[in-house]
């Protein structure tokens, strides 16, 4: 029985170490922007910083100026990831920049409620392309209204949603130049003022930032869940 129990305690301890390391090895950076630290590793190009925003009674982060503007974060060689966030055009348009190299070359995804348009477009060494994919209207985006995005982009295809729905047809990415095929990711917006907040980016090979939602507690239930069927199986 010891012997047993013994053994029990060596496997849960083996299966503990195997998904403490998977887990890590493929999490996310979390920015909820509530303080100045957590720009110290963004590229900022226009007017960016930690606001109060009244409507939300919590620090976001906002970004302004008279021409584009661009906040880029994370590593150059990613390829596929997940984003999340909410954001509030406060004068209009809301923007998020993926497979980015810098400023002068990303591909983007676009809501702007003065057009009434919803759109991908890329720009590549400084010149726009408004024409990689279908377009669709505000979808009832309005501005000052804060919407939760996801952008899932992975292998050759990207797919907005805005409050759990996706939004125009999917990006194929084959279609585009080969500089897309992996880079950083962020905000962006032209001549206009955005606020963005709970930054969520998920993906292999991203390192996890303390604070990430959800992740002690998960982790503590899945590691519960294999003691208690352990123990279960072996009988002890």
């Amino acid at each position: 029985m010891i012997k047993s129990k013994y053994n029990c305690k060596l496997v849960f301890i083996c299966i503990s170490i195997f998904l403490l390391i998977n887990i890590r090895s493929g999490l996310s950076l979390y920015f909820d922007f509530e303080d100045n630290a957590q720009l110290k590793d963004w590229d900022l190009q226009g007017t960016w910083k930690i606001v109060k925003d009244d409507t939300k009674g919590s620090n976001v982060l906002s970004g302004e100026g008279a021409n584009e503007v661009c906040a880029l974060v994370g590593d150059i060689n990613w390829t596929d990831y997940t984003l999340e966030f909410e954001a509030s055009g406060q004068t209009d348009e809301i923007s998020a920049a993926f497979r980015a190299k810098d400023p002068d070359n990303y591909i983007g995804f676009m809501i702007a409620p003065s057009l009434n348009l919803t759109e991908f477009f890329q720009k590549l060494n400084g010149q726009f392309n408004e024409n990689i994919s279908a377009k669709g209207d505000s979808l009832g985006v309005k501005i000052q209204q804060w919407n939760k995005y996801k952008l899932i982009v992975q292998g050759n295809k990207a797919i907005a949603y805005l409050n759990g729905k996706e939004t125009i047809k999917e990006l194929d990415l084959d279609k585009l130049p080969k500089d897309f095929e992996k880079g950083r990711v962020g905000f962006r917006q032209w001549s206009d003022k955005a606020y963005y907040d709970n930054f969520l980016i998920t993906g292999p090979g991203i390192p996890r930032t303390p604070g990430e939602p959800g992740l002690s507690v998960d982790l503590k239930r899945i590691l519960t869940i294999t003691w208690a069927s352990i123990k279960r199986n072996s009988n002890i």
